[in-house]
């Protein structure tokens, strides 16, 4: 059992396209520190045990790499967004109320790729020319979406298991961290 699930977790990381986290590694150097310049923020997004991945990375950013992030981790603005404005539109709302930016940068975290309230704020985030780093896994429907420049990165992890995804996306963010902290 341990043996083919630790078999798929190998098989997912040697499926990474390197190429896009190593431009998702450099894009975050020069956007830190155009953030930095700019009092930027990083907004992290994900539901169920995704939204714990972003609490995560949230908290590594700021506290190994001094960078501001946000993450939708309040429970009562949560569900009266999802109550005021429907469950789909929950993210989005949030971000338009936090103002993003051009200077910030969104983190979007979906196991499955198919969440409409993260799709609609990846949506806001480009119509915006924010930048977006989605990370999704089975067959999700992010990668419908037209990136229109250098700054957006999609990875895709080509599993249908929860656990995996979820354990190659910590992965893929805390090598991003580690590169941050060493430069």
């Amino acid at each position: 059992m341990v043996g083919s699930f630790y078999r798929e977790i190998r098989a997912c990381l040697i499926e990474i396209d390197i190429e896009a986290v190593n431009k998702t590694i450099s894009s975050w150097k020069q956007k830190f520190h155009a953030t930095d310049a700019n009092s930027g923020r990083v907004f992290i997004i994900g539901n169920g045990g995704s939204c714990a991945i972003a609490e995560h990375i949230s908290t590594d950013l700021n506290k190994r790499c001094k960078v501001k992030t946000h993450t939708l981790s309040n429970n009562s603005l949560a569900t009266c967004l999802a109550n005021d404005y429907g469950y789909e539109n929950a993210f989005q709302q949030w971000l338009q109320i936090n103002e993003i930016n051009e200077f910030d940068y969104l983190v979007a975290i979906s196991s499955s790729g198919k969440s409409p309230n993260i799709l609609n704020a990846i949506q806001h985030a480009l119509t915006n020319k924010i930048p977006v780093l989605a990370i999704f896994g089975m067959d999700g429907q992010v990668d419908d979406f037209y990136w229109e420049d250098g700054d957006n990165t999609f990875i895709h992890i080509d599993s249908h298991n929860y656990g995996i995804i979820e354990l190659t996306t910590e992965i893929i963010l805390h090598s991003i961290i580690e590169e941050l902290v060493l430069e």
